[in-house]
């Protein structure tokens, strides 16, 4: 049912006389709108001035209030005839107009009401003020984690700013930095002078690969819990960068070189699973570490590929099902595909296999080699 049906007669006349003045626009300038409003409808002005208030209480309208609940300036936004409003986005827009920010500003951020149910209007207000104030807030007290940043400023919780949309940042004038989650650790293990880096996809095979006995004579790098791609951002290879963004490199096992010099080693290999995501991973990592090759440990992994006893197709009992329609390469772009990537993707259109299938003697024989022209699939896993 519209919220319309339930208001007075006096508030359902002054909101059709609302729309027919805005027409498709919706929205109608204060100063100009307000005085018309009585003459037109033959009310008095406290009529009028209650029916303003009935409307926007019910979310038919929405306009910066005062103290009184009537409009101050600039514009009124009037829902169209055939807009259903939901009560939580009208009280959340209530709350952001009670809250000061300017219109722009709350109508980018009334997309955050989907989010908001369960919030009393106390909480909601609060919300909408907090928020304000960050939007005033010195940028270098954003100089920080954006876990941080959230939970002192935001109601004490860490997690308001990564749930909202790029939009809603840029409005309030925040980095797009505050919605990364913080700490990002980088599991690292290898000799002091490794002969080559690896990048490993996930944390099992990671430890696989170290109980494999590698890590003596290469340096494994695998990242937890946000993926490789993390890496292959270009801001984190640039000066200046926060060290809030800087990944924090962990120990595994022996003394390897800093991050920074693993990724700039002459032989960097990767090896993630065999599937459409970590073909994408590779081009991603490969824009800022452009000496990036795959890892021959891909070629004990091609067979498996062709036999359905040791691969899987792209469903959700896999935790693929979302591959297909998301992994698109544009394979007229040479500089973004080169021939191994290429023929690997097509290796694995239909079927893929996860690099914890790898033995640890397969990947203590492999793992120091790239998988190369020469070395497409004539071995077996050992």
């Amino acid at each position: 049912m519209s919220l319309g049906t339930l208001l007075s007669d006096e508030a359902t006349a002054v909101l059709a006389q609302l729309r027919k003045m805005a027409g498709a626009s919706g929205k109608l300038r204060t100063s100009s709108c307000m005085p018309k409003l009585a003459g037109a409808l033959g009310l008095s002005r406290l009529v009028v001035d209650e029916a303003i208030r009935d409307l926007y209480r019910s979310g038919l309208l929405q306009y910066q209030a005062d103290r009184r609940e009537l409009p101050v300036s600039g514009y009124l936004t009037v829902m169209l005839d055939s807009v259903t409003t939901d009560p939580q986005e009208a009280a959340w827009r209530q709350a952001l107009a009670g809250a000061g920010l300017c219109e722009e500003v709350a109508e980018e951020l009334s997309g955050l009401s989907s989010s908001l149910g369960g919030m009393t209007p106390e909480d909601l207000a609060a919300l909408a003020r907090v928020l304000r104030r960050l939007s005033e807030a010195d940028p270098a007290s954003f100089d920080d984690a954006g876990f941080n940043v959230s939970a002192r400023h935001l109601l004490g919780s860490s997690k308001v700013l990564s749930m909202m949309t790029g939009r809603m940042m840029d409005a309030l004038g925040l980095p797009l930095r505050l919605q990364n989650s913080s700490p990002r650790y980088v599991i690292c293990a290898g000799p002091p002078d490794p002969v080559a880096t690896l990048l490993i996809e996930n944390p099992r095979a990671f430890e696989n690969a170290v109980c494999s006995g590698l890590s003596e004579e290469v340096a494994l790098i695998c990242t937890y819990g946000f993926g490789l791609s993390y890496l292959g951002q270009e801001r984190l290879h640039t000066t200046g960068t926060s060290a809030n963004d800087q990944p924090i490199m962990i120990v595994r096992g022996g003394s390897p070189p800093q991050l920074k010099d693993l990724l700039r080693a002459n032989q960097v290999f990767f090896w993630g699973d065999l599937d459409l995501a970590a073909i994408n991973i590779y081009r991603t990592l490969k824009r800022t570490v452009p000496q990036l090759q795959m890892s021959r440990i891909y070629e004990a992994m091609l067979p498996m590929i062709a036999n359905s006893d040791r691969s899987h197709p792209y469903v959700e009992v896999f935790d693929k099902s979302g591959q297909v329609k998301s992994t698109v390469i544009n394979t007229s772009a040479p500089h973004d595909l080169d021939s191994v990537c290429l023929f690997l993707w097509q290796a694995c259109q239909t079927r893929a296999v996860d690099q914890e299938a790898v033995s640890n003697s397969t990947i203590r024989l492999l793992g120091s080699l790239p998988f190369t022209g020469s070395s497409l699939p004539h071995s077996r896993e050992h």
